[in-house]
């Protein structure tokens, strides 16, 4: 049995070895080639906007309607686990994990940035850029790129994950998804399908964890007036690393949940005080409107394209480039978040996988957006002048500028991007690391020398990308793996209802014993 478990526990050399010669490959061709290889990708990433842009946005829609079904329906009353399992983590901490686990450096960065890129650059669908309503549509717009697509696909894939590892004990891998989806066996397709997830996830989070570290650098200029350069970078990404593979290595129950609850404290105190000392008066008009435009809009906002109007790229730019995004990560946070569902009904994990992390960034986003909208259009900042000539990363910066206690926020601030840099890339490298080896239970940890290797690599990756000013050259290539990524997405989503189904007339699933004592009662 030791030795089972042991070779179990060995590296999956046929999946690992090609994804990271491939990725680094790529990466190097990044660098050297940026201009050409940043060309090439941007009209790839048109091209497949123009033909596949209209699948991706479907499919989002799909997953939102599934993720409903699942939750209203008899399957969302099946026990992750069995009816005697108990949940490992609080309710608090799972909140924390759940919503930090998704976001990482994302929501700081682009809270403020896609607004005002929206409001001064709005789709031809929406009319002329800068007026009313297209201020109102930007934040809406930005409220629901970070919100309810993203997660239904996570909780879809977590939902899945869950139930065959903890009810029908498989192991935590994509040889299980791959088994459970079609009925059968295929070595080849589980090595291709995992090193390709591999070869996606360390590429996308690499390109996420390099933007945190612009942002850093941005941030130490910014508070302490430290210039950017690729010194101030590597040290950043050598501190983020350390702290982050320490975190990676203690396991979920220790590093991340420690970690992620206190960046909510950060994320919750920054919101009150911008809340509060910003505009609140506008924050709260633009906020409640925006809500109000998405509930009316949500159709049009996950499905808008450019009909009729073949010179606006802007659908390709923002909704399919999120969309094919979010596809990427989606398996990858869903088998993390999966570990967290032990002893929770289906329609329990869902709505908190859900829920609870997209009303955190629509509130988040009301408020740092609306502040943003509100310094553009009352003249206090050009934010718009800003990011043409200082970039996204310093914009952000000057915005909690106009503060009071500027300094002492943006140290605040500051201090939650690295938090929110580990909290992405922690379960990052965990799934990774779980990933490279041959298979592990849905309990088991991934060999700690797996996940510092994994963390290494992230944060070198990143580091080079941002040094060699590579990381806008890359990006759309993680963009276009989306498409293949979406089988595993439909071949999830097909595994949480046919074992959802399975599990609903299965003893000890807490469906028909419930429904027993109801019924005696």
């Amino acid at each position: 049995m030791e030795g089972r478990l042991k070779e179990d526990r060995k590296l999956n050399k046929a999946a690992f070895l090609p994804a990271i010669i491939i990725l680094i490959a790529f990466i190097t061709a990044g660098i050297i080639w940026t201009k050409q290889v940043g060309a090439a990708m941007t009209k790839l990433l048109y091209g497949m906007a123009d033909y596949f842009g209209s699948y991706i946005n479907l499919l989002s829609v799909l997953c939102l309607i599934l993720a409903v079904v699942f939750m209203i329906s008899r399957y969302g009353d099946v026990v992750i686990g069995g009816r005697d399992a108990k949940p490992e983590y609080s309710m608090p901490a799972w909140c924390a994990m759940s919503i930090c686990s998704g976001i990482g450096t994302g929501l700081l960065f682009w809270a403020m940035g896609e607004p005002i890129y929206h409001y001064m650059t709005t789709p031809t669908a929406m009319g002329a850029a800068g007026t009313r309503t297209a201020g109102i549509f930007a934040v809406s717009q930005a409220m629901w790129d970070w919100s309810f697509v993203q997660y239904c696909m996570y909780a879809i894939c977590g939902g899945a994950f869950a139930i065959i590892c903890f009810n029908k004990h498989k192991s935590l891998s994509f040889n299980s998804i791959v088994e459970c989806a079609t009925g059968k066996t295929i070595p080849w397709l589980n090595t291709l399908i995992t090193a390709v997830v591999i070869f996606c996830l360390m590429g996308a989070t690499s390109n996420s964890m390099g933007v945190g570290l612009m942002e850093i650098g941005a941030g130490l200029e910014a508070a302490f007036g430290i210039p950017q350069s690729a010194v101030v970078w590597l040290f950043a990404a050598i501190f983020v690393t350390a702290i982050f593979v320490l975190s990676c290595v203690s396991g979920i129950g220790k590093g991340l949940k420690y970690v992620s609850t206190a960046c909510m404290y950060f994320f919750f105190f920054l919101m009150a005080y911008v809340f509060i000392f910003g505009n609140t008066q506008f924050i709260t008009k633009i906020t409640s409107e925006s809500i109000g435009f998405m509930i009316d809009h949500w159709g049009t906002q996950t499905t808008m394209m450019n009909a009729m109007a073949p010179h606006d790229k802007w659908f390709a730019d923002w909704i399919v480039q999120y969309w094919a995004s979010f596809i990427v990560y989606a398996p990858v946070i869903g088998m993390f978040l999966a570990r967290m569902g032990r002893g929770r009904t289906v329609r329990k994990f869902m709505l908190v996988q859900i829920f609870v992390p997209s009303l955190f960034c629509i509130f988040w986003i009301g408020i740092f957006g609306g502040q943003t909208i509100y310094l553009q259009t009352s003249g206090v900042l050009d934010v718009w002048n800003a990011v043409n000539t200082s970039g996204m990363q310093s914009t952000v910066f000057q915005i909690i500028g106009t503060l009071p206690l500027s300094k002492v926020i943006t140290v605040l601030f500051l201090i939650t991007v690295t938090l929110s840099f580990c909290t992405l890339a922690d379960p990052m490298a965990s799934v990774a690391a779980t990933l490279s080896v041959r298979s592990l239970s849905a309990d088991a940890e991934p060999p700690k020398a797996q996940k510092v290797l994994v963390g290494c690599i992230l944060g070198g990756v990143a580091y080079t990308l941002v040094a060699t000013g590579g990381i806008n050259s890359v990006k759309g290539m993680f963009t276009l793996v989306g498409l293949l990524q979406s089988v595993v997405l439909i071949m999830c989503a097909i595994v949480l209802y046919k074992y959802g189904r399975k599990c609903i007339y299965q003893p000890n699933t807490g469906y028909i014993e419930e429904a027993k004592e109801a019924y005696e009662e």
